[in-house]
């Protein structure tokens, strides 16, 4: 009688779920059944590829894999194994097509990969051995460098991932338009792209929806063309950066040549010379945009921001001006900032907010946090300069009306823990203690006493996150933090002199209430408190061993640790 055989729609439906749920061991299991399970198993593990390396450390042979799928390619290296199966798949060189399989084409992997190997000679000949040959690229005047074991050619990485991305590409277009399938491929990101070669990957990703790149400098109306011709649901993009003499027009020609209200994700993560026309031709996209984040604005442009006023189905908004650009050009007239407060009013699906080295946060926020309709989640605020003492006491009163606040980071100004004193302001105090719905509250970069924290971990019995800063805190603390059954992660910069007896009880206390798995960081305990190292041993070995958890205690002004780094340095 034959064995019962589980339904093929069955079967990928359980690798789908662990596929979601990143259960790669298990997929990998199942990728060894048989071929027919095989087939679904290996499909959900290139799909994601990006997690797939980093869910196998090197003590795990993860290598195997790729050993049972094509055993002719077998290596230490984890993600040299992975990509060698991915480009070879594209030459239809593998048993199964996994190229074809993948959801993200991750080109910044493969630069890591190739920088992993390129001083082991070995595993660069194994990485391009057989039809891999074509793809190697060496740096321009090193092609006649005779390989030894001090002289390695160096890699053209450009070019090599510039190669591999094209096969890739190109096959999966092939692959989809033989057989109708649906291309799997949904997000691009690379490290370096060829403005000319950019437009034609674009136009072969039917299936494209979301773009991250490092330099934004490569986009135009070239790019936004093919996208516009080709990608009926792009709408996310991501640059690194955006520095180039012609960046700021570049990306608003991107931007209007794209259909409009399609862009619903912009983010710039570091240094460019955006403008406000930038951002009118942003303002295109004014109905779609869910999630801006604009980073390291010059201060020109940050003057400008309520130019994207009309943007009001935002869900997530950070603002940012470049902390290196010391000219005064961001300061806003009165009108700019009543612009700029009424068009957050106005974003009633505001969740996250973000505003961080803008001068004119508190007037800002002043008319906004009291507003009913704005129900924020998130607000990181850092670096403002100083308002009126009206202004600055309303707006930490109003603070208070953000009842649904789970994620709340106050810094002061420059980094610095004297700018912003607890103490001075109650009514941040009394605001913090009656947002009930707290998990993770960030003042490592504001003054905090033992008073306040006390009051605040008394209030807040659900936090998972606490991190401050500020001058000495005492033993007093640890009782109501004791307390705190989900405190998860405690970090603790402010200067402390807690003693042993203190710390262990607080350890009992933990146990006690159910806590496991905490982390606790003492960054900057006082030397004169400096527990022997019996203590430290006994205490880390009750977080390990009763808790399940951790924790660090650092000395930095530790005289005897000064003079073993002044001693070393002198060998």
């Amino acid at each position: 009688m034959s064995k019962p055989v589980l339904p093929q729609d069955i079967m990928l439906l359980i690798c789908q779920e662990l596929g979601v749920r990143r259960e790669f061991g298990t997929l990998f299991n199942c990728s060894r059944v048989n071929r027919r399970t095989a087939s679904i198993a290996v499909e959900q593990l290139y799909g994601y590829v990006r997690d797939l390396h980093r869910a196998f450390p090197p003590a795990h042979s993860s290598h195997r894999i790729l050993e049972v799928m094509d055993p002719f390619i077998f290596y230490p290296h984890q993600s040299m194994c992975l990509w060698r199966a991915i480009i070879m798949s594209s030459l239809g060189a593998t048993r199964f097509p996994y190229c074809a399989y993948m959801r993200a084409l991750s080109l910044g992997s493969l630069v890591e990969c190739l920088d992993d190997i390129r001083s082991d000679s070995a595993a660069r000949q194994r990485f391009f051995e057989g039809p891999m040959q074509e793809f190697l690229v060496l740096l321009r005047g090193n092609e006649s460098v005779k390989t030894t074991r001090k002289r390695l050619p160096p890699f053209d990485n450009p070019a090599i991932t510039s190669k591999c991305a094209e096969s890739i590409i190109q096959y999966a277009k092939r692959l989809a338009d033989g057989d109708s399938t649906a291309m799997a491929l949904t997000h691009l990101e690379a490290s370096v792209f060829p403005r000319d070669v950019l437009p034609t990957w674009l136009s072969r990703l039917g299936s494209l929806t979301s773009l991250q790149i490092q330099d934004g400098s490569v986009l135009g109306v070239e790019a936004a063309g093919a996208i516009t011709a080709h990608c009926p649901k792009f709408s996310e993009l991501t640059c690194f950066h955006c520095s180039s003499a012609t960046a700021a027009e570049d990306v608003a020609a991107f931007f209007l040549a794209l259909r409009p209200n399609t862009l619903q994700r912009f983010e710039i993560l570091s240094r460019n010379n955006l403008s406000a026309a930038t951002l009118a031709a942003l303002r295109t996209h004014a109905k779609s945009l869910r999630v801006l984040d604009l980073r390291s604005l010059p201060a020109s442009t940050t003057k400008c921001i309520h130019i994207l006023s009309e943007c009001t189905a935002l869900e997530r908004l950070v603002i940012e001006k470049d902390s290196t650009d010391g000219t005064e050009l961001d300061i806003m007239a009165v009108t700019e900032v009543v612009q700029v407060a009424e068009w957050l009013r106005n974003c009633k699906a505001l969740r996250e907010l973000g505003l961080h080295h803008v001068r004119d946060t508190l007037p800002i926020l002043h008319n906004v946090l009291p507003a009913p309709d704005i129900r924020l989640e998130t607000l990181h605020i850092q670096d403002w300069h100083f308002a009126s003492e009206a202004v600055t006491k309303a707006t930490w009163k109003a603070l208070g009306h953000q009842k649904r606040l789970k994620l709340l980071a106050i810094a002061s100004q420059d980094q610095s823990t004297n700018d912003l004193v607890l103490s001075q302001n109650p009514e941040l105090t009394d605001s913090i203690c009656h947002l009930y719905t707290l998990t993770s509250l960030n003042l490592m970069q504001t003054c905090v006493s033992s008073d306040e924290i006390s009051r605040i971990a008394t209030a807040l019995p659900g936090i998972e996150e606490l991190s401050f800063g500020g001058e000495l805190i005492d033993d007093s603390i640890l009782e109501p933090l004791s307390k705190l059954s989900k405190l998860a992660t405690l970090t603790v910069t402010a200067v402390t002199a807690f003693t042993f007896d203190s710390l262990w009880r607080f350890a009992q206390r933990l146990h006690d209430v159910g806590n496991r798995g905490i982390k606790v960081e003492l960054l900057n305990q006082w030397h004169e408190a400096k527990l022997v190292t019996d203590e430290e041993l006994r205490l880390n070995t009750y977080f390990v061993d009763y808790l399940k958890g951790q924790i660090a205690i650092s000395y930095p002004n530790d005289p005897d640790e000064l003079h073993e780094a002044d001693f070393s340095d002198s060998d």
